[in-house]
């Protein structure tokens, strides 16, 4: 599609840069060496995000559903203590 390389940056060997084209309808194929590298499949949700109308973030749905799961559970540790000290506190 492109002659642009893949990229992972020195400095941040999580980080990955690669160029996508839009196609007429809107479509963008996410480079091989993205969709390997976070083990992307046909078929797999992609959460699109906008930021500032300048930027596009694609996350997948399960790491959402992961993130959201840990958050649920911080929150859920986070309300017993608070009940737990208000408990002691009566």
């Amino acid at each position: 599609m492109n002659n642009m390389k893949y990229m992972i940056t020195p400095d941040k060997r999580d980080t990955a840069i690669s160029m996508a084209t839009l196609g007429e309808r809107g479509q963008v194929v996410i480079p091989a060496a993205i969709r390997d590298k976070l083990r992307l499949h046909a078929g797999d949700k992609l959460m699109v995000f906008t930021k500032h109308s300048e930027m596009i973030c694609l996350i997948p749905a399960s790491s959402m559903r992961h993130l959201a799961e840990v958050l649920n559970a911080q929150l859920a540790e986070i309300d017993n203590e608070t009940n737990t000290n208000t408990n002691k506190e009566n």
